[in-house]
C-alpha cells in the first residue's frame, strides 16, 4: 500500500512540475515577444570580464544585459552587443563604461543614456534617439594592471640613460670647466705680477728724468696744477661713485671666490659618488651595473599580472537552502559556495545537515559453531555534517557535475530553462550504505529575480522501503526555498556588517 502511495506521489509531483513548466514557458514567451527590447552595440579595446548575460546598469539599476561578443574585423576591437529594455531610451550622446563589480567578481557595464537635447552656439539642438543596431560611440575602459607594469618597464631604461648622462656630465664637461677656471686664475696672477714689475721700471725712469730736468718738471707741474684745479670739481663729483664701484668690485670678487671654492668641493664629491656608482657600490650602483634586479622585476610583474587576471575573472555565489521532508518530518539544510573562474566552469562546496545522519557501512566477518563462517553488514549512523566538493562544466543549457556528494562519490546533471529561471537537477550518490544508489531529483523555480527560489523534488527514489529504527534508505519527497547571494550582494553585506560591528565596538 505504501509503495502504491509513493508511486502516486511521484506521478502527481511530476505532473505539477510539467504544468508549472508549461505555464512559465507560455508566460515568458509572451513577455519576450511583447517587450524583448532593442539591440545596440559598442566597441571595446579589451572585453576581458564581460561575458554573455553580463549586467548592464544605469544609475545602479539594471536596464539590460550583454547578448553577444564578436571580433570586429575592421577596427580589431571587441564588438559587444547589448539587449536594452524597451522602456529605456538611449540617445546619440550616450556613453558606456566598463567597471569592476568587486575584487573577486565580474565586470559590469554602466550606461549614461544621454539627453534628448544639447546646447550648441547658445541654441538647443535635438539629439537623435538610438534604434535597433545603432552604436554607442563613447566608451570608457579602466586601466589594466598589465598596462601599468608595462609603463614601469618602459620608464626603467629611460632612468638608466639619465643616470648614464649624469655620470658622463660629472666626469667630463663640469670637471673640465673647473680645471679651466683654475688655470685661468693661475695665468692671471702671473700677468699681474709682470705688470707690477713694469710699473716699478716706469717709476724708476720717471725719477731719473725728474732729477736731470728739474726746471722743466717744475714748469710742467705748475701747468699740471692749474689743469688739476680745473678738474678738481669734476673729480670731486665723481669720487664717491668711483669709490663705491671699487667696494662693489671687491665684494663681487670675494663672492666669486667663495662660489668657486663651493663648486670645486661639490665637483670633488660628485666625482667620488659617480666613481663609486660606476664600480657598482651602493644601491644605485648595483641597479646600474647589474641587470638581475630588472629581470626579477619583469618576472614579478608577470606573476602579479597573471594572479590579478585570475582574481578579476573569479565569481563567487553563496546559497542557503532549507527543505522540509514530509515523510521524515524533518528539515534538511544546505550552505553552498560556488566558485566560477569562468562562466562555463565552476567548483561547488557544500555543507549539509541531513536528518538521517551520516551512515557508514561496516562488514563483520566471523565464525560460529552453528553458522560456520559468516559475513554481516553493519551500518552506523552519526550526527556529523556531510560535505560536497564537485567540479562542474556547462554546455549551453546543460550542466554536468562530478566529485564528492554528501561525503560519498557521486555525479549530477542540471538543465536550465527560461533564461535560468527554472532549473531541473538530478544527483546519484551513496552507493555503499543503501540497497540501491541514492537518486535525488529536484526543481528550482525563481520567484524573485535570481535571488529567491522555490525548491521541490523527491529523494532516494530507488529505495522505497522505510524500515523503522534502522539506518537504511527510504523514499521521501520535499519542498523548500533557497536564497542566493552574488559578489555584489556579498560586498554590500560585508560593508554594512563591518560598519555595524565597528559601531558596536565603539559603544
Amino acid at each position: 500500500m505504501r509503495r502504491s502511495l509513493a508511486g502516486f506521489t511521484v506521478g502527481a509531483l511530476a505532473l505539477v512540475v510539467l504544468v508549472t513548466t508549461y505555464l512559465l514557458f507560455q508566460y515568458t514567451s509572451k513577455k519576450i515577444a511583447g517587450g524583448g527590447g532593442y539591440r545596440v552595440h559598442a566597441l571595446f579595446r579589451n572585453a576581458i570580464g564581460v561575458y554573455e548575460r553580463t549586467r548592464v546598469l544605469s544609475a545602479g539599476l539594471r536596464v539590460g544585459q550583454v547578448e553577444e561578443r564578436v571580433l570586429d574585423q575592421e577596427s580589431g576591437r571587441a564588438k559587444v552587443f547589448l539587449r536594452i529594455m524597451p522602456e529605456i531610451k538611449l540617445f546619440e550622446n550616450a556613453a558606456i563604461a566598463k567597471k569592476a563589480a568587486s575584487l573577486l567578481g565580474e565586470y559590469y557595464l554602466e550606461i549614461d543614456p544621454g539627453s534628448p537635447f544639447t546646447v550648441s552656439n547658445n541654441q538647443r539642438v535635438a539629439v537623435r534617439e538610438l534604434r535597433e543596431g545603432d552604436e554607442i560611440k563613447t566608451v570608457t575602459e579602466p586601466v589594466e594592471m598589465g598596462e601599468i607594469m608595462n609603463s614601469v618597464g618602459e620608464t626603467l631604461p629611460i632612468l638608466r640613460d639619465i643616470l648614464a648622462d649624469v655620470k658622463m656630465l660629472t666626469s667630463g664637461p663640469v670637471k673640465d670647466i673647473a680645471n679651466n677656471a683654475n688655470q685661468m686664475l693661475e695665468r692671471n696672477s702671473v700677468i699681474v705680477e709682470r705688470l707690477l714689475g713694469r710699473v716699478d721700471d716706469i717709476a724708476a725712469t720717471v725719477q731719473s728724468i725728474t732729477r736731470s730736468e728739474a726746471d722743466d718738471v717744475r714748469v710742467t707741474l705748475r701747468n699740471v696744477r692749474e689743469i688739476t684745479e680745473g678738474l678738481k670739481g669734476l673729480v670731486g663729483t665723481t669720487q664717491g661713485q668711483v669709490s663705491g664701484a671699487g667696494q662693489d668690485l671687491r665684494s663681487s670678487l670675494q663672492k666669486l671666490q667663495s662660489s668657486i671654492d663651493s663648486l670645486d668641493k661639490s665637483l670633488r664629491n660628485t666625482d667620488k659618488i659617480t666613481s663609486r656608482m660606476a664600480d657598482g657600490e651602493g644601491t644605485v650602483g648595483h641597479l646600474l651595473t647589474d641587470d638581475t634586479v630588472a629581470k626579477n622585476l619583469d618576472s614579478i610583474t608577470d606573476d602579479i599580472s597573471s594572479v590579478t587576471r585570475g582574481v578579476n575573472r573569479l565569481q563567487t555565489i553563496v546559497g542557503l537552502r532549507m527543505e522540509y521532508n514530509y515523510m521524515a518530518h524533518n528539515f534538511k539544510s544546505y550552505v553552498s559556495v560556488q566558485l566560477a573562474p569562468r562562466p562555463d566552469k565552476f567548483y561547488l562546496i557544500e555543507l549539509v545537515d541531513d536528518p538521517r545522519g551520516y551512515r557508514s557501512p561496516e562488514t563483520i566477518v566471523g565464525y560460529s559453531s552453528d553458522r560456520g563462517a559468516y559475513s554481516d553488514q553493519k551500518i552506523t549512523t552519526t550526527d556529523k555534517l556531510r560535505f560536497s566538493f564537485m567540479f562542474g562544466k556547462r554546455w549551453g543549457p546543460f550542466q554536468g557535475r562530478f566529485g564528492i556528494k554528501e561525503s560519498t562519490g557521486g555525479i549530477g546533471g542540471d538543465l536550465f530553462l527560461f533564461n535560468d529561471h527554472l532549473m531541473l537537477s538530478t544527483d546519484i550518490f551513496d552507493t555503499r550504505s543503501n540497497q540501491y544508489p541514492r537518486f535525488t531529483a529536484r526543481a528550482y523555480l525563481g520567484i524573485y529575480k535570481k535571488y529567491l527560489y522555490l525548491v521541490g523534488g523527491v529523494d532516494d527514489v530507488f529505495n522505497y522501503t522505510r524500515t523503522q529504527g534502522t539506518a537504511g534508505g527510504f523514499f521521501d519527497w520535499f519542498l523548500g526555498a533557497q536564497l542566493v547571494f552574488n559578489d555584489e550582494d556579498l560586498k554590500t553585506l560585508l560593508l554594512f556588517g563591518g560598519a555595524s560591528a565597528a559601531g558596536a565596538a565603539g559603544k
